[in-house]
Order: structure tokens, then sequence, then C-alpha cells
């Protein structure tokens, strides 16, 4: 028998540390009983979560982790449902006997490299902090930009709401006087665009191209592709499949 938010985790409904949080609000039932961080489940029993049922089958630990890697378009939000009715990256993604969870997030006007994975807890070691995972970005951006304001961005700077925001790497691209590559190794909500901000520069347009090892290379606005088992081997971050 499993702990039931190990098996909320591989069902791909969330990542086990926010089974956990919802297990303690009194949100998760097993057979319409409120669960415990301490509670198991075995083949036969039901889980319910956010007004949905699901039925522990030998299935759910025969599955197989899958990855795929999307090219997300400009202007599709990362969420599976928008009261505003706007495009979702969900709506594109294949079929799956539980749930697709992203890992990472792209803001509405950002486009580019984005990985889904059908294992909560995959998709929580790869966002956490202590991850330590690099992700590298394609920025146009719009003003004075010059090796004092690149040393600053490297260096680190006050991007607002207490948060400091930086680059691990800043390199202009050959083709363009105004195209940069960035790479930053955390997550803060529109770090790249805060931190060009804040030396008074604007992003006109962003693109992510690599998240981790994973490069996305010449995937088309829009599609999909599973990561293949040697790609997944590259990961950073160890998991058994």
């Amino acid at each position: 028998m499993y702990r039931v938010q190990k098996i909320l985790s591989m069902l791909g409904v969330l990542s086990r540390r926010e089974c956990e949080k919802n297990i303690v609000k009194g949100l998760v039932k097993v057979n319409d009983i409120v669960a415990t961080l301490g509670t198991k489940v075995k083949i036969g029993d039901s889980i319910t979560f956010d007004k949905t049922k699901y039925t522990v089958s030998s299935a759910i630990f025969d599955s197989k982790i899958e990855i795929i890697i999307y090219h997300k378009p400009c202007g599709e939000i990362v969420t599976s449902k928008d009261n505003a009715n706007r495009k979702t990256v969900f709506e594109r993604l294949p079929d799956i006997n539980g749930k697709w969870i992203n890992i990472g997030r792209l803001d509405l006007e950002t486009s580019g490299l984005l990985l889904f994975t059908n294992n909560g807890d995959i998709a929580n070691k790869m966002m956490h902090p202590s991850s330590n995972i690099s992700r590298k970005y394609e920025a146009i951006i719009k003003g004075s930009f010059n090796d004092i304001k690149k040393e600053q961005c490297i260096k680190g700077l006050d991007i607002g709401m207490s948060e400091i925001g930086k680059f691990n790497s800043i390199s202009k691209c050959k083709s363009t006087t105004n195209k940069y590559t960035i790479t930053l190794k955390t997550g803060k909500n529109r770090e790249v665009r805060r931190v060009f901000r804040s030396v008074g520069c604007t992003v006109i347009k962003l693109k992510r191209i690599q998240y981790d090892n994973i490069k996305l290379n010449n995937l088309l606005v829009g599609e999909y592709r599973y990561l293949t088992e040697k790609e997944i081997k590259l990961l950073s971050i160890p998991f058994d499949n």
C-alpha cells in the first residue's frame, strides 16, 4: 500500500507537496472519508479530490513516466482553465490517463519551450529552487544596454516585491544589435522582463529556447513531441521510471 499523496502524484493530479497541502486542508477523501497524511490506499480504493473521483488500479503502478516538450505560442495561458476564455496550452496536448503537469511557466506574451509530465514528483523536483536548473531565453529589447548594465544584471538587481533578479549570463546575438541570449537559474515571475526593466530597457519579444539540457531546436510553434529515453536521461533530476 502507498500513501494517498504518492498515488495522486503518480496519477499526475498534483505534485506530492501540493497533495500534502490539500490533505492537511481536508480536501482529499479516500473511500469518501477525509484523508490524513498517513492514510494509505490499495488497489480498488477510491480517492476524491476537486470533485473528481479516482479509482486506484494496478495500471497506476505500471504507468510509465512521460515528458513532452511543447512550443508555446504567444497568447496562450499556462493554466488548465481560464475564466476569460483565453486559449490555454493544455488544449493542444495529447490525451492522457491522468493529468499533464507543466514544469514551470511562461507568461502570456512569452513563447518557447515548455515541458509537461504525468508525474507530479518529477515536476516538483525540477521546479524546486534547490534543483539549480538553467533556463535559456532569447530576448529582443528596446533601450540602451551597455557593459555596465550587463554587469548589474549579472550581479543582481532589485526587481520589486522584495525580490532580487539576476542573469547567470547574457550575450548579444550576432544576427542583430538588440537581441540577446540570457541564462538564469531562478524562476521568479517575469524575471527576465523585470531585470531588463530595472536597467531601463523593455523586452519587446521573449522566447525560451532551453530548459535544463532540453533544447527547443526546430519544433514548430504550437506543436509537441515526447522526449526520448536518451533525452530523459540528460535531465539533471534523477528518477526511477
